[in-house]
């Protein structure tokens, strides 16, 4: 799409100058070396802007090696984990404030700015992902050599289970988004609860939509029995609950339970914000 090129070429052409807003952000010393730093951010940026002007499948599998390379990297060099997912979360509100400008300059429709978000978040999703990934398996390689490292390891464990939860606000800051990656079993639901609960109340959501695209879990699996509890909770404290990306044989086994009838459903993320931008009647105006 034309409008999604055009804003690709924005961020190629900008990508130092949004490296230097990352670097403005920073409450501590850089993760790297000034220049490994620099070289590091814009590689990641260039990569989210080849998305945008070539298609998501070439930039997904970049993404992938490059969250693979730095993986292995920070392991090696003693950097946390949590702090590389910081950053990218600050990269995801930075692209998020960038298009929005750049839509809204240039009268693109909301639709440019959901897709152009979509695009972004999957980007990021996949990066957060294969990079927390590498530096489990790195990590668990280093291990068998290094016994004394067992203590480090449940650290890292502990720190892998926060980033199981990765609510982030979406343009609109009162609407979260949970996207669920991987593998879901009950324990795992449990624990989510309560973070999902409190990140919801801390900021004061309004709307929380659970994306469930990227994710598997057991037939025997409670999870829809504790996703009903959950939402159950999250209406309790004033919050609406939309789910997006249940495959059809999830639908099925949803229809049976009372949870059809207190969520709205969507195929995507895309289609949940554009139904919230028109239920309160909100449009992108040209500055």
């Amino acid at each position: 799409m034309e409008q999604l090129r055009l804003i690709g070429e924005k961020i190629e052409k900008f990508k130092y100058i949004l490296v230097e807003h990352i670097e403005l952000f920073d409450e501590e010393d850089s993760l790297y070396d000034l220049e490994t730093s620099k070289q590091v951010r814009s590689q990641l940026i260039q990569i989210h802007a080849d998305a945008l002007m070539h298609g998501k499948e070439q930039a997904m599998a970049s993404m992938k090696a490059a969250g693979m390379e730095i993986g292995r990297r920070i392991v090696d060099m003693g950097i946390p984990l949590d702090k590389n997912i910081e950053e990218a979360q600050l990269l995801r509100n930075l692209f998020w404030s960038f298009i929005e400008e750049e839509v809204s300059n240039r009268y693109y429709s909301i639709e440019i700015l959901l897709k152009a978000s979509a695009i972004i978040d999957s980007i990021l999703d996949q990066y957060i992902h294969c990079i927390s990934i590498s530096y489990v398996n790195h990590y668990k390689q280093m291990a068998k050599v290094a016994t004394d490292s067992l203590q480090q390891i449940k650290e890292n464990q502990a720190v892998m289970e926060e980033l199981a939860t990765p609510i982030v606000q979406t343009v609109l800051k009162d609407v979260l988004l949970f996207p669920m990656i991987g593998r879901v079993d009950d324990w795992r639901m449990e624990s989510m609860q309560s973070k999902i609960l409190q990140k919801c109340a801390e900021l004061q959501a309004e709307v929380l939509i659970i994306d469930f695209s990227g994710i598997t879990f057991r037939e025997e699996s409670d999870m829809l029995f504790l996703l009903e509890q959950l939402v159950g909770a999250l209406s309790l404290m004033g919050t609406e609950t939309i789910v997006v990306g249940f495959t059809p044989d999830v639908a099925k086994r949803i229809v049976k339970l009372d949870l059809a009838n207190q969520v709205k459903a969507f195929l995507s993320f895309a289609q949940a914000m554009k139904f919230i931008f028109k239920q309160r009647g909100l449009a992108l105006q040209p500055i």
